[in-house]
């Protein structure tokens, strides 16, 4: 891997902190960004010129274009933006408020648009670059009790898919790394609102297919399998880490095909579902 510039939002821990000393340790120039810049002063202190720590809130334009301007300002050019700053959050759509809901795309969407649309114009002038957005497999399965981090998740890859679409003929590179659990305390960290009583969450989870889990993969393996994946000539569009998140992913695959080829005749509109 040839030496770039990355810019890694939430890389105060979790998968953010990990993948960001992976980059420092081969070699790369890492602007790490967090809301709490102090968390990162044991990341970017040994690295000297290389590593540049930052403040970054991604839910307001005014931090996200301070934080790119500083980069720039240091490093010269961005060549790979990776969007990871996020949270979790817990509790059924009846019991959560809708505010919730906004709170979560905020960051978890807005915020990685905001960076998107602020680092992008450098790249486009270059007619290169690589932007690399931290998904989930939840953004392919609605997994019950988590249904606003779902709903994120599906909006950034829907994002995602588009914008490679759009960026691959000007010479940018565009993936989604969509996470399975990873042992980074991510879970542990979520707002929780509890759910009503009449929810059997350890039956809902055991149908939705992620009631083993347990703690994660191990993260640095996750993150040393994503760069890898980056560094090659033509990386993926989507890329599932982690073989409890394959497998999830693919109980759910099966289970939609069944259903599409049970409602195969009404969906050509062969024929009429009585009401």
């Amino acid at each position: 891997m040839s030496e770039r510039t990355w810019l890694v939002t939430g890389a105060s821990r979790g998968f953010g902190r990990v993948l960001a000393e992976a980059l420092l340790e081969r070699g790369e120039r890492v602007v790490a960004t967090a809301r709490a810049v102090a968390l990162l002063e044991g990341l970017a202190a040994p690295y000297g010129d290389r590593a540049l720590a930052l403040a970054l809130d991604v839910t307001r334009p005014e931090a996200i274009a301070a934080a790119v301007a500083r980069a720039l300002e240091r490093f010269g050019a961005i060549d790979v933006l990776v969007n990871n700053a996020g949270h979790g959050h817990m509790g059924t759509v009846e019991d959560a408020p809708v505010a919730d809901a906004r709170a979560m795309m905020e960051t978890n969407y807005f915020g990685a648009l905001g960076m998107i649309k602020a680092v992008l114009p450098g790249m486009l002038a270059r007619r290169s670059g690589q932007i690399v957005n931290i998904g989930s497999v939840a953004g392919q399965v609605g997994f019950p009790v988590i249904g606003y981090y779902c709903a994120s998740k599906f909006a950034l890859a829907g994002l995602t898919e588009s914008m490679a679409a759009e960026l691959a003929p000007l010479g940018i590179r565009v993936t989604l790394a969509e996470l399975g659990p990873f042992a980074t305390g991510f879970a542990g960290a979520m707002d929780i609102v509890p759910p009503a009583a009449h929810y059997d969450l350890a039956a809902l989870s055991r149908e939705a297919g992620n009631a083993g889990w347990g703690a994660g993969d191990d993260p640095r393996a996750g993150a040393e399998a994503l760069l890898a994946a980056l560094a090659d000539p033509a990386p993926p569009r989507r890329l599932i880490l982690g073989q409890p998140g394959l497998d999830v992913v693919a109980l759910h695959e099966a289970r939609r095909l069944a259903e599409r080829e049970r409602w195969l005749a009404v969906a050509r509109l062969e024929a009429i579902v009585a009401g």
